[in-house]
């Protein structure tokens, strides 16, 4: 996983928990509020690695980093506050309820973390034991108390250093290594400017609010538009600073033109105009200073550069870095799909499958005949293994049925007494039911009323509830569960198979939903890199969030294809060729498509959400499939590739530059504590264990007679 990025535009909260000397001071909130804080952004998946003693409580503790934008009538001034808060004091809670047709995720609301889910996710166990969740541990420091940031061990680790004294106030490892996307945040606001280079990393120093507010202005100077124009120097410069001096008498604005070609911040070499050798600009402070064009300057002129041109060159330099220099886009094509004939050659006589990679190569080239799938999904998703005989798969086959029907009888057995008092279980319960009655029933496989198909649905789900109570049942999991079922048929089959998908992609539905954000700062950064004009755009809109993906990654496409095109999308993805992160780049694949819609439309983030789920059932499969592993190809290619882009798609890392630490050399290893964490399964003795099974195959002969008597 690479990381995990919230951007929540000056969402709105109320911390009130300020006063003046509390507020410099970093100290908890006092009873009364003060200020209403607006979020600029928030990361998750930071541990806390070194601060004050006060918190050493939560150090090697999970928890968001916010930027947070204090304000109050009582206040003179803004205040930017840096925040962190251990994720272990958050609530499991629905709060996608105002996302609309995104409201797949939802989980059972109002529950503490389990002591599993707490080792998983490096957190600690509350030692609340009424369900109340306990005080928000936040801790908060001025920003303008801060000297400067430190990005070190090649993007995972942040320290914040003081003003005073210039020691280290606190430290912050990125799990999902991240930490340079947040100072890039950090810069996209103008809190920072970069600052140098060092062995260890890179530094930059936190600019004073009077420095931000300068940064800021030149930023909306809006001069990639003005570089592209072709009006004169000397008469664009004075009106866009017009809008920040006040009103000037007698002056007329000039139309401005944007080149159509031209995007923001790019300067063409086509809109390049030759300015007068001397012109005025109006400063800041409303003096006029004079420069000299750089045909003074060869002429050698030795004139002060004014902060404008400074800003430009800032800006050119940054443009340079944009643009990628990525190869073409090889030709390619999508093949015929695994036949029975050819599946029968890869079968040795004990019924062994030799060259399986062969035969993924051609799963995904092409798919799988529609009477091939039944066998060939078994062994796509770990059902059954490549290597097993005839002889192997029958007796796994039979003891993967006995385990399922033991955990079938576990809810089958539960009495009325039992789910009374089993909140967690009854409300798992419930949601499946209500989601099996809409789960596909334009499908002849579940259509019509009491269809035994939907009982065996049903019944798959919960079984998957006792198999795995962590995670039970959230909104979707039914949407993945019913192609299988419908080839499979068989519902232990169906259900370990189901199993193996889940698998994949069970950070999909993460209680935080950790694993989404992950995924969507993931494609941010693929179509950063490869579709640089529709990234700066769906920047320039705050767009690039992602958020209008979440639909197609959370099941996996199935509500924008057909029923056929998502059993030919899913095989193809799950040989977890030509890299495991394939459905990342299909998803790329399909904006690369409707890229000059969007920039031709000129969409904004709400005409983006309604043009993505338009899309629905208008998706071309093959031709999106070839375009995605054009775009691996390309980026596979590219002698530029950086070592995030190489994560995700799989390619080996690039050895550390001369002087740099390797990747993961921390100063202190983030480390799993055992506090808290006793043995979750105590390993029973040989008498226990034969024991216990006799009980289960009671309880497994109980349930079928229940069942089907």
């Amino acid at each position: 996983m690479n990381e995990s990025v919230r951007y929540d535009r000056c969402q709105q909260i109320q911390l009130g928990v300020l006063t003046e000397s509390q507020m410099s001071a970093g100290e908890e909130p006092p009873p009364q509020p003060l200020g209403t804080g607006n979020i600029l952004f928030t990361h998750d998946g930071v541990l806390l690695k070194k601060a004050s003693a006060e918190h050493i409580s939560d150090l090697n503790t999970s928890g968001s980093l916010s930027l947070v934008e204090y304000t109050s009538s009582e206040l003179p001034r803004r205040r930017l506050y840096l925040e962190w808060q251990p994720n272990d004091s958050i609530m499991i809670a629905d709060d996608s309820q105002d996302q609309g047709d995104w409201a797949l995720v939802d989980r059972i609301s109002g529950r503490n973390r389990t002591t599993s889910e707490c080792r998983a996710f490096n957190t600690k166990p509350s030692e609340q034991g009424n369900g109340t969740p306990a005080r928000a541990r936040i801790m908060r420091v001025l920003l303008d108390e801060l000297d400067a940031v430190e990005v070190r061990h090649r993007g995972q680790t942040i320290r914040f250093i003081r003003k005073s004294g210039g020691g280290v106030h606190s430290e912050f490892f990125f799990q999902h290594g991240n930490a340079d996307l947040f100072v890039r945040s950090m810069r996209d606001l103008h809190f920072i400017e970069s600052s140098e280079t060092t062995r260890g990393g890179e530094e930059y120093a936190i600019l004073t609010t009077e420095n931000q507010k300068l940064k800021k202005t030149f930023a909306e100077l809006d001069i990639g538009d003005i570089k592209s124009s072709h009006l004169p120097r000397e008469s664009w410069l004075p009106n866009k600073l017009a809008g920040f001096l006040g009103n000037i008498p007698d002056y007329v604005q000039p139309p401005f033109q944007r080149s159509p070609k031209s995007r923001p911040g790019t300067l063409l070499s086509g809109d390049r105009q030759t300015s007068p050798d001397n012109y005025q600009i109006i400063g800041l402070s409303g003096s006029t200073n004079s420069a000299c064009s750089s045909n003074s300057q060869s002429r050698g002129g030795s004139a002060d550069k004014s902060p404008a041109d400074s800003e430009l060159e800032n800006l050119n330099a940054q443009d340079e870095k944009i643009v990628n220099n990525l190869p073409d886009r090889q030709r390619v094509e999508r093949g015929l799909p695994l036949t029975e004939a050819q599946w029968l050659e890869f079968k040795t006589p004990d019924g062994r499958i030799t060259d399986s990679d062969i035969i993924k190569e051609i799963v995904f080239r092409g798919g799988i005949t529609h009477g091939l799938r039944c066998e060939t999904w078994k062994y796509l998703l770990n059902y059954y293994h490549w290597a097993d005989t005839e002889a192997e798969r029958m007796e796994r086959r039979r003891l993967k049925s006995l385990e399922y029907y033991n955990m079938k009888a576990q809810w089958l057995s539960m009495t009325t007494a039992q789910e009374a008092n089993f909140c967690g279980y009854r409300e798992r319960k419930c949601q499946i039911e209500k989601d099996v009655k809409r789960t596909d029933r334009s499908l002849q496989f579940f259509a019509g009323e009491d269809n035994p198909n939907l009982a065996l649905l049903q019944g798959i789900l919960m079984t998957y509830v006792m198999y795995n109570f962590d995670l039970g049942y959230v909104q979707g999991m039914s949407d993945l569960l019913a192609p299988i079922l419908e080839i499979q048929v068989d519902e232990v089959d169906a259900f370990w198979c189901f199993v193996g998908f889940m698998d994949m992609v069970f950070t999909n539905f993460d209680m935080d939903q950790a694993g989404m954000k992950n995924q969507f700062a993931q494609l941010r950064r693929l179509i950063e890199f490869a579709n640089a004009p529709l990234f700066n755009y769906m920047r320039s809109h705050d767009s690039d969030n992602m958020y209008f993906c979440f639909r197609w990654l959370l099941v996996w496409y199935k509500r924008e294809l057909s029923n056929e095109d998502v059993l030919k999308l899913w095989e193809c993805l799950w040989t977890r060729l030509p890299c495991p992160n394939f459905h990342l780049l299909f998803s790329v694949a399909i904006l690369d498509q409707e890229t000059t819609v969007i920039i031709e439309s000129q969409y904004e983030f709400t005409e983006i959400l309604k043009h993505v789920n338009e899309l629905s059932g208008h998706i071309h499969v093959p031709r999106t499939l070839e375009i995605a592993e054009a775009i691996y190809l390309q980026l596979k290619a590219s002698e530029t590739l950086p070592n995030d882009i190489r994560l995700i798609i799989g390619e080996p890392l690039l050895p550390p530059v001369a002087g740099e630490e390797p990747e993961g050399a921390l100063d202190e290893e983030p480390t799993y504590s055992d506090d808290g964490f006793d043995e979750l399964v105590p390993e029973p003795t040989p008498e226990e264990k034969q024991r216990q099974q006799a009980l289960l195959e009671e309880a497994c002969e109980r349930s079928l007679f229940l069942t089907y008597h």
